[in-house]
């Protein structure tokens, strides 16, 4: 649970993974969601970097480019700080204030669906270790708990680990209570809409026999932000058309929109504050695609942003 605000936007818009471990696997992604920041007053060129907020396989290794990047850059900014002390507390604000369980309040028929999905990744689970967490805290740990039972180090976490080792300045975009907000501020009855359309969906892809998260997965080794956005869009045309449309679009707002805009502009003050300094600026890589992603906001401010895939 304590990587969970790392998987807040990719358990909904499917940005996880695993990966097999056999020999066509690449050691890295094959391009790097890397762009360079270069204008106005800076000194030196600062860098923007599309992260995965899981690990494994090709995950566990930075590509060459990105690496060169991160060695060469001063301060190293996450969504939200990576440090043990943090991470601890979001533990505490995962839990229920309301003197319920999570069965109380979402019924039998759901936690029935639950447990099918649970069992599904593992025969052995039930939703006894989830009963004191809130609905919403269920509904994005099901799409990624697969991945997370694996206990692979997330792309974010070494990130922070490295650079505390090598002295590097560590900072962030935003804080945990933020995201941790957008969820902890839906109603009761719209946290159990998204864990009912979470439940919807993994079974729909099991009967299936479908994995979506392979577009996703290939998308990001290959370094194909093009493809990344497709896919996000199709998910966000998903929520914002179906039965619950008012709450998907609003969030879509609040996960996406609202978030690449603030980031922008608390890049463009940490640029403005120390031109002089390498800033790398490490988010989730559904953040950096499309016309009003990170990039454009910071084109707007008037860089320059430069994409690196070699």
């Amino acid at each position: 649970m304590l990587r969970l605000t790392q998987t807040l936007f990719s358990s909904f818009l499917l940005l996880a993974c695993t990966f097999a471990t056999g020999a066509e696997a690449p050691a890295h992604p094959l391009k790097p969601l890397l762009w360079k920041i270069e204008g106005k007053d800076l000194t030196k060129p600062s860098y923007l970097f599309g992260t995965i907020h899981m690990g494994g396989g090709p995950l566990d290794k930075l590509h060459p480019a990105a690496e060169n990047a991160f060695n060469e850059s001063d301060v190293l900014y996450t969504e939200i700080p990576l440090d043990k002390k943090t991470q601890l507390a979001i533990t505490e604000k995962l839990i229920r204030q309301d003197n319920k369980t999570l069965v109380q309040t979402i019924g039998e028929k759901l936690k029935n669906q639950v447990e099918e999905e649970l069992q599904a990744i593992n025969p052995a689970l039930d939703i006894t270790p989830f009963e004191p967490m809130k609905t919403w805290v269920m509904a994005a740990s099901l799409p990624t708990l697969k991945v997370e039972l694996l206990g692979k180090e997330a792309m974010d976490d070494r990130l922070w680990k490295r650079a505390t080792r090598s002295k590097k300045q560590t900072d962030s975009l935003e804080t945990a209570d933020s995201q941790l907000a957008i969820f902890d501020q839906l109603k009761e009855e719209e946290q159990i809409i998204l864990l009912s359309e979470t439940l919807r969906a993994m079974k729909a892809d099991r009967i299936a026999n479908k994995d979506s998260l392979q577009i996703l997965i290939a998308a990001y080794i290959a370094g194909d932000v093009d493809v990344i956005k497709k896919e996000i869009d199709k998910y966000m045309a998903e929520m914002a058309e179906g039965e619950h449309k008012q709450l998907g679009a609003r969030l879509i707002k609040k996960l996406l929109t609202d978030r690449d805009q603030s980031m922008a502009t608390t890049i463009g003050k940490m640029l403005a504050d120390a031109p002089g300094k390498c800033h790398f600026f490490a988010a989730g890589a559904g953040h950096f695609a499309g016309e009003t992603s990170i990039r454009s906001h910071l084109e707007k401010q008037g860089y320059k942003i430069t994409r690196i895939q070699e």
